[in-house]
Protein backbone atom coordinates (compact mmCIF):
# COMPACT_ATOMS: atom_id res chain seq x y z
CA UNK A 1 0.00 0.00 0.00
CA UNK A 2 3.06 2.10 -0.02
CA UNK A 3 2.54 3.60 3.38
CA UNK A 4 5.44 1.80 5.46
CA UNK A 5 7.31 5.13 6.21
CA UNK A 6 4.11 6.58 7.04
CA UNK A 7 2.05 3.79 9.80
CA UNK A 8 4.20 1.82 12.74
CA UNK A 9 1.97 -1.63 13.93
CA UNK A 10 2.70 -2.63 17.03
CA UNK A 11 1.87 -5.90 19.26
CA UNK A 12 2.25 -4.78 22.47
CA UNK A 13 0.48 -4.87 26.34
CA UNK A 14 -2.05 -2.14 25.85
CA UNK A 15 -1.92 -1.46 30.02
CA UNK A 16 1.81 -0.30 29.37
CA UNK A 17 0.67 2.26 26.85
CA UNK A 18 2.35 5.64 26.25
CA UNK A 19 0.80 8.48 24.53
CA UNK A 20 3.86 11.17 24.76
CA UNK A 21 4.89 11.45 21.35
CA UNK A 22 2.82 14.59 19.78
CA UNK A 23 -0.35 12.60 18.20
CA UNK A 24 -1.18 9.05 16.89
CA UNK A 25 -4.40 6.78 16.18
CA UNK A 26 -4.80 3.47 18.26
CA UNK A 27 -7.22 0.75 16.66
CA UNK A 28 -7.44 -1.92 19.16
CA UNK A 29 -9.25 -5.51 18.72
CA UNK A 30 -9.25 -6.35 22.40
CA UNK A 31 -10.07 -9.99 22.77
CA UNK A 32 -14.03 -9.82 24.07
CA UNK A 33 -13.87 -12.84 26.94
CA UNK A 34 -16.17 -15.53 24.59
CA UNK A 35 -12.86 -17.36 23.20
CA UNK A 36 -9.50 -16.12 24.56
CA UNK A 37 -10.37 -14.56 27.85
CA UNK A 38 -13.11 -14.71 30.52
CA UNK A 39 -15.61 -12.00 30.99
CA UNK A 40 -13.95 -10.68 34.67
CA UNK A 41 -10.49 -10.30 32.74
CA UNK A 42 -11.29 -8.68 29.17
CA UNK A 43 -13.58 -5.88 32.02
CA UNK A 44 -10.51 -5.40 33.82
CA UNK A 45 -8.97 -4.76 30.25
CA UNK A 46 -11.50 -2.24 29.22
CA UNK A 47 -11.29 -0.43 32.90
CA UNK A 48 -7.43 -0.24 32.11
CA UNK A 49 -7.55 1.13 28.46
CA UNK A 50 -9.95 3.98 29.72
CA UNK A 51 -7.32 4.53 32.43
CA UNK A 52 -4.31 4.88 29.29
CA UNK A 53 -5.61 6.09 26.54
CA UNK A 54 -6.14 9.54 28.24
CA UNK A 55 -7.43 12.46 26.19
CA UNK A 56 -5.32 14.44 24.47
CA UNK A 57 -4.83 16.50 21.89
CA UNK A 58 -3.33 14.80 18.64
CA UNK A 59 -4.81 11.72 19.98
CA UNK A 60 -7.38 9.30 18.81
CA UNK A 61 -8.24 6.09 19.99
CA UNK A 62 -10.67 3.52 18.16
CA UNK A 63 -11.78 -0.14 20.23
CA UNK A 64 -13.64 -2.94 18.14
CA UNK A 65 -16.11 -4.91 21.12
CA UNK A 66 -19.08 -6.50 20.99
CA UNK A 67 -19.41 -5.45 24.64
CA UNK A 68 -22.76 -3.00 25.27
CA UNK A 69 -21.21 -2.02 28.85
CA UNK A 70 -17.68 -1.37 26.99
CA UNK A 71 -18.00 2.74 27.66
CA UNK A 72 -19.32 2.26 31.37
CA UNK A 73 -16.16 0.23 31.65
CA UNK A 74 -14.10 2.60 29.66
CA UNK A 75 -15.05 5.69 31.76
CA UNK A 76 -16.37 7.74 29.41
CA UNK A 77 -18.84 7.89 25.92
CA UNK A 78 -17.35 7.24 22.98
CA UNK A 79 -17.05 10.47 20.37
CA UNK A 80 -18.71 8.34 17.87
CA UNK A 81 -19.69 4.79 17.42
CA UNK A 82 -20.42 2.28 14.73
CA UNK A 83 -22.00 -1.29 13.89
CA UNK A 84 -19.90 -3.74 11.87
CA UNK A 85 -20.11 -7.28 11.98
CA UNK A 86 -15.93 -9.08 13.10
CA UNK A 87 -17.05 -12.19 11.24
CA UNK A 88 -20.27 -13.49 12.47
CA UNK A 89 -19.85 -11.41 16.11
CA UNK A 90 -21.86 -7.80 15.91
CA UNK A 91 -19.59 -5.53 17.41
CA UNK A 92 -19.97 -1.66 17.36
CA UNK A 93 -16.35 0.35 16.63
CA UNK A 94 -15.92 2.90 19.99
CA UNK A 95 -14.73 6.09 19.01
CA UNK A 96 -12.60 8.91 21.01
CA UNK A 97 -11.34 12.24 19.62
CA UNK A 98 -12.39 15.01 21.39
Amino acid sequence: AGVSGLVRFERADARKFDNSAPNGTVITNPPYGERLSDKKSVDMLYRDLGRVFTRKHGWSYSVITPNEDFERLFGRRADKRRKLYNGMIRTQVYMFYK
